[in-house]
């Protein structure tokens, strides 16, 4: 059978996550609709919790690998096991907001490559944080045809975070056979950006995006899994990963790579490489600071002002003093709360 929509979920121990994830979807499913979640073995109750739901929801189909794939691999995997023609990969700890799945079944009759979708960031408790608006002065529904050149340009330069070029494993929803003609490197798998791999190296063969103009989901902040607890492996992530695959499918030096380096500044602001730069100094053994070091160089690479002074102000902050200040900022918050 076909469906119209699979949404497909890779989980790794989110038992304590994913049942209020799936209650969050199963109740707006049709027979159009499909969920697949593939467990990349998990040594928790994550089985329990989603066969649990089976009973009552026969779209809803679980598969259970007895090893870690790795992010990348599950995603393509789980990707590969769906027979939608669309496909929304959702983390097993957001929520779908109500009728998300009815506003897409209607959006996508417009037959795009890719929609986007936008989010509510919240944090562990799912208590609202922010919105979270995807581009500068565009609020509204918007089709981009990035055949056209002008277009193209415009869609980059537009950009505020890099959740438009598909950073976000919930914001795109994608024709399956857009994601399988892709021609992804093995390189790319490991990064923890397969999505935007797979995405992005088609753009250049020209797709229609289609933004969406409205939230879907809640996002859940600040839980993810796969920097192994490490600030400066989160840089790292962040930073160098994700450029590799902008570098590796647009060069280095063209005006594409140049935007995504631009809206990679927000996801890891200044004040995160302060933070780690004080954490490598306090634990070394568990930070590098060469190594950051290195990642303030290729954030910062892009001969700007604003670029020069950031980049000044990491290598001349003292550790102590950061360290001060972090204390100062949070003595505040507790006497205000």
């Amino acid at each position: 059978m076909t469906f119209k929509l699979s949404i497909c979920i890779p989980t790794y121990n989110f038992g304590p996550f994913i049942g209020q994830t799936l209650d969050s979807i199963l109740p707006q499913i049709t027979e159009a609709v499909e969920i697949i979640v593939l467990d990349g073995g998990s040594t928790d109750e994550t089985r329990g919790v989603v066969e649990a739901r089976q009973r009552d929801y026969s779209q809803l189909k679980y598969f259970h690998q007895n090893f870690r794939g790795g992010i990348d691999r599950d995603i393509e995997k789980v990707v590969s096991l769906a027979r939608g023609k669309y496909c929304w990969l959702f983390s097993a700890d957001d929520i779908m907001l109500p009728n998300a799945i009815c506003k897409l079944i209607d959006a996508i009759q417009s037959n795009d490559d890719v929609y986007l979708c936008e989010h509510v960031l919240c944090n562990l408790e799912m208590e609202h944080i922010s919105d979270y608006p995807l581009f500068n002065n565009v609020s509204h529904q918007r089709l981009f045809d990035l055949t056209m050149a002008s277009q193209k340009k415009e869609y980059f330069c537009l950009a505020r975070t890099s959740e438009v070029f598909f950073s976000f494993l919930a914001g795109p929803i994608f024709k399956k056979e857009i994601w399988d003609k892709a021609s992804v490197p093995e390189s790319f798998r490991g990064t923890c950006w397969i999505v935007a791999g797979h995405l992005l190296s088609m753009i250049p063969s020209g797709i229609k995006i289609n933004y969406l103009g409205e939230a879907f989901l809640y996002k859940r902040e600040g839980n993810d899994s796969f920097s192994n607890g490490s600030l400066v492996n989160r840089c790292k992530i962040g930073i160098e990963n994700f450029q590799f695959i902008a570098n590796s499918v647009f060069g280095e030096l063209s005006e594409e790579a140049f935007h995504i380096r631009r809206v990679l500044h927000r996801d890891v602001p200044l004040r995160s490489l302060l933070y780690a730069k004080r954490r490598a100094a306090e634990f070394p053994e568990n930070e590098n600071m060469q190594v950051l070091q290195r990642l303030v160089g290729i954030h910062y690479s892009d001969s700007t002002l604003s670029n020069w002074l950031k980049s000044m102000i990491f290598n001349i902050a003292p550790p102590l003093l950061l360290k001060v200040i972090h204390r100062l900022k949070w003595s505040i918050r507790k006497i205000w709360k």
